[in-house]
Formats: C-alpha cells, structure tokens, sequence
C-alpha cells in the first residue's frame, strides 16, 4: 500500500496495517515532508516521497490509502483515479455533494475500484445490536442524534469552506447512520433553523425507510447532547450512547450490555473490520455491505443535502 496524509488519521490506520498479516506500506507522501518522514520511522516505511506522483511512480502499488484533512480529499482522489489503482478514502469523498458526484463519476470511468472509510459501519457493537433487533422481528423504527460541539468548531483554525460545508464535513458521519440502520429512504421531512450559519446549524427530519420502518434526525449544533442511536424493534430497544458503548432493554425494562468485540477495543472503533474489508476488495474487486464507494457516499451527501434545502 501507498499513503497520502501523515496526520492523526494515518497513525489509526498503521496501527491496524502493522495488525495485518500480508499488508505493507511501500510509501507514503503528505504535504508536511517531515510529517511523512516521522511516521516512516515509526513504522519501518521504506520510502518517503514529496507527492502523490512520484509515490506512484516509483512504487509498485497494490492500492493506496488517501487519508489527508477534509478539504484536501477532492482534489488528491481526483488525481489519482485516473491511475486505476484502488482506494480508500477517508471521509468525507468531497466538501459538498458536486465534489463526490465527480469522484463517483471518474472513478465508473477508468473503473477504480475505491472504498469510503466511514468507520461507524464496522463498530462491532452496532452489528450486534442489528441482530438482537432482528432476532425478535424487523426493525419498527431509529432515531439519531447528531449534536455538533460547533462552539469549538469556530474557535478552531479551519477554513471558511470548511466551516461553511460542516454539515457534509463532519455530520455525515450521524447522517449516515440513517442509512445504515434504517437502509434507503422512501420518504423524508425536513426542517431547519439558523442560529449563525447560513446552511443551517439545527435540523430536524422525520423519515419512512422502504422496509416500512421510521426514523427521526435531531441535530442542535451549539447545545451539548453529543451523538446517539436507538433502535426499536418488537419488545426490544436498542442505544448507542455514546456511539462506542451500547445497550439494549427487554420489555422487564432489565438493561443489558452489548460488548464491542477485542479488535475495537484495541485499535480505534471500527478500523480493523473497515481495513479487513478494504483488503478484500482489493483481492476481489466485490466491496461487501456495511462498506460504501463513492457512488454510495453521494446518496449520503445528498441525504445531508436535503437538510441544507429544506
């Protein structure tokens, strides 16, 4: 594997590829050379390259890892698609919807097989809680809570276009739980209030999924609440609060415990299942659910668009 970022991220995810039998990293390059040359020490990479086409050049790849900050990830992906070597990519795919439509759509061109890395997927606790609600029936309904701590997002050195595009930066990240735990959507309400941003920064939706289940979405941007997930299903309820820890509640109202499995434990939540299925894709060019491609990250963007129109 190749990589492009050298940032907190990057060190999440050679924590897990060092976990790997059979997995490498050849190069790696960022925009901060020094950065990159620090983790390669760490972490025995061979070769530290000043960009992204000099890495790809000169290494021989099975796949790169583009996990550079937020309003750098068009343009690098951009760049390489055309290689046609798979990637993953860190979310999110674009600042805005357009952005991860034209990834999407470069990526069916040269036929790049890539993968988005919204971990949340690959929380152990979160399958689990899917098959307790699913072994007592279907799933009647989910409710998700996407608070933003956005009083210190402002007090940090970020740029106006990313603050300006937070809700599709940051809040897909609760936002496509919708999709996640509910699957696609039939019908969705939205409202919206602005207390400073022009987008909007308080958002409420109900929603019906195809399978007949409803959903809400609650998200106050300058009131503490953090993020949560119920699912309720037939004598059963479900809550994930916060994301990493969950419980489920039978109808003698008696609390249970759902235990996150070692690998989660031991690496950042989600990132070992999420790298796993990476790696198959690469071997088999079949990208398995809860993992999403780009094509798949736009009906998320576009989720989160919504929010913005309403």
């Amino acid at each position: 594997m190749g990589i492009v970022g050298a940032g907190y991220i990057a060190r999440e995810h050679l924590n897990v590829i060092q976990a790997l039998k059979g997995v490498n990293v050849s190069g790696i390059t960022a925009r901060t050379i020094s950065k990159a040359q620090e983790l390669a020490d760490q972490y025995g990479i061979a070769r530290v390259y000043e960009d992204t086409n000099n890495l790809i050049k000169n290494c021989t790849l099975d796949a790169v890892l583009v996990l550079v900050s937020a309003d750098q990830i068009f343009p690098v992906v951009k760049e390489l698609i055309p290689n046609q070597i798979p990637l993953f990519i860190e979310k999110p795919p674009g600042l805005f919807p357009e952005q991860t439509k034209i990834l999407a759509s470069l990526a069916a061109k040269h036929g790049t097989n890539n993968m988005v890395g919204y971990n949340r997927r690959y929380f152990s606790i979160f399958q689990k809680g899917l098959d307790i609600v699913s072994n007592n029936g279907s799933l009647l309904g989910l409710a998700v809570e996407g608070h933003e701590r956005f009083w210190k997002i402002t007090e940090m050195d970020i740029s106006d276009e990313m603050r300006g595009n937070w809700i599709f930066a940051n809040s897909t990240h609760t936002i496509d739980l919708l999709r996640l735990f509910g699957g696609e959507i039939d019908q969705i309400n939205t409202m919206k209030k602005s207390v400073k941003e022009k987008n909007g920064d308080q958002f409420i939706a109900s929603l019906e999924f195809n399978s007949g289940s409803l959903g809400t979405y609650t998200s106050h941007w300058f009131s503490p609440g953090g993020w949560s997930v119920k699912l309720y299903g037939h004598g059963v309820t479900v809550e994930f609060k916060p994301l990493e820890e969950g419980i489920w509640i039978d109808t003698d109202f008696q609390q249970h415990d759902i235990l996150p499995d070692e690998v989660d434990l031991k690496f950042k939540p989600g990132f070992y299942r999420q790298m796993e299925a990476f790696i198959n894709l690469i071997k088999k060019s079949k990208l398995d659910w809860p993992g999403m491609d780009l094509a798949e990250a736009l009906k998320t963007m576009e989720l989160a668009e919504n929010f913005v129109h309403a």
